[in-house]
């Protein structure tokens, strides 16, 4: 083979490894994060979240955004998501909630866009609370629950965790359900914890 066949040869199989590399990155670089968080992050260190384990990969169906159209899985894709579960008026427990992961969100800096928020309410919200959610969470993401989304409710509910609003909680950039928070925990932990994954994660 002459040195300028050699040379193609060896462009091709350069780039097949990059490919195979690019490719492998986003699922790696997700079982590193967890790997990290389980063994030496958050559960031997912070404590401040409680992993889901295994984690809970989700099927979103039965959520309406504020337009009425569908929210989709694609929509918890490529971020950490932060989900609130309120009922339908967003009482003093739901807003200490949000004004928390808004916080933490805000303390992220220039990684502020891998972090999004997403609120769950059972009914339609009334004029008044849409009207301190655009004023107040304009970062903020909601969605109504129907009959529909049982399925998908259930997922967010276990030993010592459920939808009721007792606890926050946080999904990975693959849709995955990975942790979730108990109202006493400070923002302080919140804020190591998402810095942490943000760190050891190159998706999201």
């Amino acid at each position: 083979m002459s040195k300028p066949e050699n040379q193609r040869a060896s462009r091709s199989r350069k780039q097949l490894v990059l490919i195979w590399v690019l490719f492998l990155l986003p699922p790696l670089s997700a079982w590193v994060a967890w790997k990290y968080l389980g063994e030496q992050g958050v559960a031997a260190t912070t404590n401040a979240g409680t992993l889901v384990s295994p984690a809970r990969p989700l099927q979103v169906a039965g959520l309406r955004q504020a337009d009425g159209t569908p929210f989709s899985d694609k929509q918890l894709r490529g971020r950490w998501t932060y989900v609130v579960f309120a009922g339908g008026d967003c009482g003093e427990v739901c807003q200490q909630q949000l004004y928390l992961t808004r916080q933490t969100r805000i303390a992220m800096s220039k990684d502020i866009r891998r972090v999004q928020r997403l609120l769950v309410l059972g009914r339609q919200p009334d004029a008044e609370l849409m009207q301190l959610l655009r004023k107040e969470q304009p970062d903020l993401h909601w969605v109504v629950r129907s009959e529909q989304a049982g399925p998908l409710i259930q997922q967010f509910s276990g030993e010592g965790f459920g939808p009721a609003g007792e606890q926050y909680f946080l999904i990975d950039p693959l849709g995955n359900l990975m942790m979730f928070y108990d109202l006493e925990v400070p923002a302080k932990g919140l804020m190591k914890d998402l810095q942490k994954l943000l760190k050891v994660s190159q998706i999201g």
